[in-house]
């Protein structure tokens, strides 16, 4: 009984930590395009996405090492 409830507290744990990365994935998927898109000033793209600049600057660095390479 104790195995199975300690079990499922895992699994409920496992779900939630994914939700919470999927959103972080998607966050920064959405400021890629915004970046992309290139009409957009990081403080916009920071308000509408709640990433912080610095996230959107990084963000930014690896979508120009990219297309250099």
């Amino acid at each position: 009984m104790l195995l199975e409830a300690r079990l499922l507290d895992e699994r409920r744990e496992g779900k939630a930590e994914g939700r919470v990365e999927g959103k972080a994935e998607e966050k920064n998927a959405i400021a890629t395009l915004m970046l992309a898109k290139g009409c957009y000033s990081l403080q916009e793209i920071s308000k509408l996405t709640k990433l912080s600049i610095e996230d959107i600057e990084k963000l930014e660095k690896e979508m120009h090492a990219t297309e250099q390479s």
